[in-house]
C-alpha cells in the first residue's frame, strides 16, 4: 500500500510539474481570463524545475497526501 501511495504522490507531483511547464506558453490575455496576476505567474514558473519536482513531492510525502 504505500508503494501505491508513493506512486500517486509522484504521479500528481508529475501533473502539477507539467502544468507549470504550460503556463510558461500563456499570454498576457489568457493569464488574465483565468485570474493569475503576474507575480503567481512567476512564482509557479519559478516552481516548474526538477528542484520543484522533488520539493513537491517531499512536501507531499510530509503531509502525508494533504492538501493545503
Amino acid at each position: 500500500m504505500l508503494i501505491v501511495s508513493l506512486f500517486v504522490c509522484i504521479q500528481q507531483s508529475l501533473e502539477r510539474f507539467q502544468t507549470r511547464k504550460k503556463l510558461a506558453s500563456l499570454t498576457a490575455q489568457q493569464m488574465s481570463d483565468i485570474g493569475m496576476t503576474k507575480e503567481r505567474h512567476q512564482a509557479e514558473l519559478s516552481q516548474a524545475t526538477i528542484f520543484g519536482f522533488v520539493r513537491d513531492v517531499v512536501l507531499f510525502i510530509r503531509n502525508k497526501g494533504r492538501v493545503s
